[in-house]
């Protein structure tokens, strides 16, 4: 995973995601990676592995040239 930290408080599943981090360019490189878990997760808790799995993917825009 790349700057994600996930945590399970009884039926909530809290996710911590640092905005200012940056991980490069995406694939189609129109923006830039912020967080990944890079695939599905299958989720854990105290009990074991869950029936939830978290793909998730926080991207951020490119700027464009003179457009700010």
């Amino acid at each position: 995973m790349k700057n994600v930290e996930i945590k399970i408080r009884g039926n909530k599943l809290l996710i911590s995601i640092d905005l200012s981090q940056e991980h490069g360019l995406s694939r189609s490189k129109r923006s830039r990676v912020v967080a990944s878990t890079e695939g599905n997760i299958p989720l854990v808790d105290s009990g074991g592995y869950r029936d939830e799995i978290l793909n998730l993917n926080l991207t951020r825009k490119v700027g464009r040239a003179g457009t700010g």
